[in-house]
């Protein structure tokens, strides 16, 4: 659920972008999908700095930070916080 909500993500900056280069030039992404997960994963359970959890995935700790709260509000998304939060959002289903 994760990668798909990060395509559409990614679709949706895409066509928001002004394009210079030409779609597929650039830089390649740091980082797959996985990784990106399993980094905020990492964060949220064990809390490293972020230089710790730069050299635990072989990025800068600025690019750990930005991966971080990128796949955070993803899994923020797709992921409820508690019951309650669910309950609350959705409350007709639960009466």
């Amino acid at each position: 659920m994760a990668e798909e909500r990060h395509r559409e993500k990614q679709a949706e900056i895409e066509k928001n972008k002004i394009r210079i280069i030409a779609p597929g030039g650039g830089r390649k992404p740091a980082m797959s999908a996985k990784e990106g997960v399993c980094l905020c994963l990492v964060y949220l359970r064990q809390k490293p700095i972020f230089k710790i959890l730069g050299l635990l995935f072989d990025i800068s700790k600025t690019k750990a930070n930005d991966a971080f709260n990128y796949w955070v509000d993803i899994l923020r998304d797709i992921l409820p916080a508690s019951q309650i939060e669910e309950v609350s959002t959705d409350s007709q289903k639960y009466q």
